[in-house]
């Protein structure tokens, strides 16, 4: 989302006649978009923000801070960095040019973190990069007991489905082969009687994307029209991210996930009859607050079982005022081993998982160059490389033919022309 963030700013100040600076250090402005879901996250950004404090010296030069953390820390910012100039939450981004114009003209300090209704709509975005994420709804009504987003990114919202799709083919006039549509819980997507089943489908049909995908996925409101839409558009990828964050009925309900082990089981079981070349991946928390032994085993049971794809692994970050911040918390270094023994786990998955795909045959989309030889993706968002030097936005059948790492290795059996 973030990175998606990233993209618009870029394409504000693009349409604001500003140009890229190759070096940051050469640059008269910059700006840093910053994450607040995770402790580590801010203080990465922080430290990031310090190696500017020289930089910023030189006449003219503009440092601002954007995004959740500044959203969260607002005026804090200041007092620790009185060198920057400009603090501005997710929902201040079309006031980026007016801000630059008025701290060009006097130095001053600017901060503008409110949250709105913003959508950014009406952007124009270019791209020239292969795949790219196209935002359908911003912020979040969940309130999961352990997320910041919806203090920091505003209470959810949906783009109109004309302006989706508008942008949808955009990207692919301008050689965009593989968009994600994006949000924090996309299943919520609604907009003048459209839901997110509906706007899938309208995006497959009527923009002529090569293909697509969607993220993320909240399990209690993944639909079966879903499904029935994936298995009716062959541009709609049979990747599924659904977020698990634990195996325990009583760490789901602390968490306010509003569903059950069982309830995620039943899901996957669903997905699989439906579209057994499915890929799922997952997100999962380790060392939520009062969690006992017992109750992570299931949670690595569950894994077992079920065999995630891939997964995205976190020990639990503390955010301040959101309600886990109440519970009492697990000793870090309990946390810390337990993670280590998921991510032997889900790793010994993904390398079984890996391996079966030795003498099988895929189309895969080629985005960049990798070290000696091209990076694609299949449908399923596995990474594939060749070694052969391929265009981006190419399209080939790799069968693969050794694993490296975790990586698959493939060689080229067909050429798809159209691609």
């Amino acid at each position: 989302m973030n990175k998606n963030d990233s993209d618009l700013i870029y394409q504000l100040l693009i349409n604001e006649n500003y140009l890229p600076a190759l070096n940051p250090l050469e640059a008269d402005v910059i700006l840093i978009n910053t994450c607040s879901v995770r402790e580590h996250a801010e203080k990465r950004a922080l430290g990031y923000i310090s190696a500017f404090r020289q930089w910023h010296k030189s006449d003219g030069r503009i440092l601002g801070i954007v995004g959740c953390m500044a959203r969260r820390l607002g005026n804090s910012i200041f007092v620790k960095f009185p060198f920057v100039d400009l603090v501005l939450g997710p929902d201040s981004y079309l006031n980026i040019p007016d801000y630059l114009k008025l701290l060009e003209q006097e130095r001053t300090k600017i901060l503008d973190i409110e949250v709105g209704e913003r959508c950014y709509k009406d952007i124009g975005r270019k791209s020239k990069r292969v795949a790219e994420f196209v935002s359908i709804t911003r912020g979040c009504n969940n309130f999961c007991s352990y997320c910041v987003v919806p203090y920091v990114r505003g209470r959810l919202r949906s783009r109109p489905a004309d302006d989706i799709i508008s942008e949808v083919k955009n990207l692919t006039q301008c050689g965009v082969k593989d968009i994600t549509l994006l949000g924090q819980n996309v299943n919520e997507y609604y907009y003048d009687g459209i839901d997110f089943p509906e706007l899938l489908r309208k995006v497959a049909q009527e923009t002529g994307i090569f293909r697509l995908r969607f993220l993320t996925s909240h399990p209690k409101d993944f639909s079966a029209r879903i499904i029935e839409v994936i298995k009716e558009n062959q541009n709609v990828c049979e990747w599924f991210h659904l977020p698990l964050q634990s195996g325990n009925n009583r760490i789901l309900k602390l968490m306010n996930r509003k569903y059950t082990g069982e309830d995620y089981r039943n899901l996957i079981e669903k997905i699989r009859k439906n579209i057994p070349e499915a890929t799922i991946t997952t997100d999962i928390i380790v060392g939520f607050p009062t969690e006992t032994e017992s109750e992570f085993r299931d949670t690595l049971h569950l894994v077992e079982e079920i065999e995630f794809d891939d997964a995205y692994m976190y020990r639990y970050s503390p955010r301040p005022n959101v309600l886990a911040s109440m519970y009492p918390a697990l000793p870090e270094e309990c946390i810390i081993e337990r993670l280590k023994i998921l991510i032997e786990l889900q790793n010994k998955i993904i390398k079984k998982k890996t391996l079966k795909m030795v003498g099988k045959k895929y189309e895969v989309l080629f985005e960049e160059r990798a070290k000696n030889g091209t990076r694609g993706k299949t449908r399923g968002n596995k990474d594939v490389v060749v070694e052969k030097i391929l265009n981006p936005g190419s399209v080939s059948w790799i069968r693969i033919i050794r694993v490296k790492g975790r990586t698959p290795l493939g060689e080229i059996v067909e050429d798809d022309k159209s691609g």
